[in-house]
């Protein structure tokens, strides 16, 4: 979801929602910039708990980071009652001189972290991402503020989250999220309950004034999931409504489905299992990022297990479409069938081998439509051969599509890769290779695809150094004079640490990137290039 800063109408200038959550965001925020340094430690604000932090965690985010979950400071550490942790991180452009003179950051985050025995805050204000289940949102990216507050012991927690979003300067349509989530865990994480409620406004018109008309989209999701014998068997249940108008400027009402998703799995010793049934009504509609596909519904069902040199595992799943059984639409059903297979028993020759079977099959066809029955079948196949610094990777797959009705195929492909790798001495060279051919019996067209790459990284400078250089041409061919299309692309990154020259509590990194692509495309008589050159300093922690 791309978002824009929003005007302020007289009608949305002030919701308690956004307006109690960017102030405590700027509480808090305010708090970490006047804070004293701290010695480095695993942030307490993580779920699950961890006993120190990740590397994704200490590196600087070349995008906006999702939002830390967080977790209670450790019982054990009782003599120490409250703890603060803060940190700022920034990147600008990686083309800086396409901003026409701003020099603006690409990404901006500032966070701030309190917790104890017992209790924990987050407060973050800046480029921040959102991400809920698939049926309320899948992922969203924007500025603004978050603000989270957890308490519970003894393995029950509960967790109280706002927050509130509008888009980037400088995109072409204003929209604002607004949202909240409560979840209690109770047990170790045995049983949690969710609720999740979010608002999304986007406004119709360029200069963005909501009364004249706007897309206005709610949902409410509520999520049960029960896990009481460690993972042997799980169970999931997720209950969704949506509520969306296109215009809210006139006089159609806002039109409202639910949604719903009951999930069974777990491991028993090498042996894993799941179940899915899922239903999306016709007019369930999601105003911020990608939705499940609406008027859908069906069942899946997996089943595996791990030998000690093979391991396989088989789905099965039936779909269809027509939820409500309009009389003026067909109903389309799909059966899929996947088996993968790996095979172990030579350490340095790695196998995996996998099939994929499709049906589309129709029914109830009203007057004017006309059958269909499709079949699809797909063949891919791995092999590694493993020598010292060596891995000598070989891929291929085809695939076919037949129109059963009237006995013919419609497309096909075939494609083969091949894939080396060499490392030694901190230097690791990938170079590779890759060929697909596709043909379109319909319109009796064939196009094939050549791909050359190679790339290099390692360190220099007793391992202070790292380096990264990639390249590669790729050429399309669909056998017509004049058609067809060439991509020659290279890149280079190097970071070198700063830690002998500056004593921050979080090293900052001296960093190097350039970006170099050329695109020709013969049906389109056209040539374009770009290059683009950053020096960045990322990841000091001056706080």
């Amino acid at each position: 979801m791309r978002m824009t800063k929003l005007p302020k109408p007289e009608s949305d200038r002030r919701s308690p929602l956004s307006l109690g959550c960017f102030a405590a965001c700027f509480v808090l925020s305010l708090a970490a910039l006047l804070a004293p340094a701290r010695q480095a430690s695993s942030s307490y604000l993580e779920l699950p708990a961890a006993p120190a932090a990740s590397a994704s965690q200490t590196a600087a985010p070349a995008a906006p980071v999702e939002a830390a979950g967080f977790h209670l400071l450790p019982a054990q550490k009782a003599a120490e009652t409250a703890r603060f942790r803060s940190q700022f991180r920034a990147e600008y452009p990686n083309e800086p001189w396409s901003a026409l003179g701003d020099v603006t950051p690409s990404f901006v985050l500032q966070q701030g972290e309190y917790g104890g025995r017992g209790y924990g805050v987050l407060a973050e204000m800046g480029d921040i991402r959102i991400k809920q289940t698939p049926n309320t949102l899948n992922e969203a990216a924007g500025r603004g503020g978050r603000f989270a507050l957890l308490t519970g012991n003894s393995g029950n927690r509960a967790k109280l989250e706002t927050f509130a979003a509008s888009g980037v300067p400088g995109a072409s349509q204003d929209d604002l999220l607004v949202g909240a989530t409560g979840e209690l865990s109770l047990m170790s994480d045995s049983a949690r309950l969710k609720t999740i409620f979010l608002s999304g406004r986007r406004a119709l018109d360029g200069e963005g004034r909501w009364p004249s008309g706007a897309k206005k989209g709610d949902v409410l999701g509520l999520v049960a999931a029960i896990d009481p014998f460690g993972g042997r068997l799980a169970a999931e249940a997720e209950l969704d409504y949506s509520s969306y108008d296109g215009d809210t400027a006139d006089e159609t009402a806002a039109t409202r489905d639910s949604a719903r998703r009951l999930k069974f799995g777990g491991e028993w010793g090498g042996s894993r299992y799941s179940a899915l049934y899922e239903r999306t009504g016709p007019r369930y509609r999601l105003l911020a990022g990608d939705g499940p596909e609406r008027d859908s519904e069906g069942v899946a069902f997996g089943l595996g297990h791990s030998f000690e040199l093979h391991s396989f595992d088989v789905k099965l799943s039936r779909y269809n479409d027509n939820t409500e059984k309009n009389d003026l639409s067909p109903r389309l059903y799909r059966y899929e069938g996947l088996v993968d297979y790996h095979f172990r028993g030579a350490s340095k020759l790695p196998l995996s081998l996998q099939y994929r079977k499709r049906f589309i099959d129709s029914t109830k066809e009203p007057l004017g439509y006309l059958p269909r029955e499709v079949e699809e079948d797909a063949v891919s196949g791995k092999l590694n051969l493993l020598a010292g610094g060596w891995d000598l990777g070989l891929r291929g797959g085809v695939s076919q599509r037949t129109d059963k009705l009237r006995r013919q195929r419609e497309s096909s492909t075939q494609s083969v890769g091949f894939l080396p790798k060499f490392t030694a001495a901190g230097v690791t060279v990938l170079p590779d290779l890759s060929l697909k051919r596709v043909m379109d019996y319909s319109n009796s067209q064939r196009t094939d695809q050549y791909s050359v790459n190679l790339g290099l990284n390692g360190t220099l400078l007793e391992k202070r150094l790292g380096y990264e250089v990639k390249g590669g041409y790729k050429e399309e061919r669909t056998g017509a004079t004049g058609t067809g299309k060439q991509v020659v692309g290279a890149k280079v990154k190097a970071a070198y640490p700063l830690a002998r020259f500056f004593k921050w509590l979080r090293p900052p990194t001296l960093g190097v990137k350039g970006e170099f692509k050329e695109i020709n495309d013969r049906a389109a008589d056209s040539r374009e290039s770009d290059f683009s050159l950053l020096i960045s300093l990322d990841g000091g922690t001056f706080m």
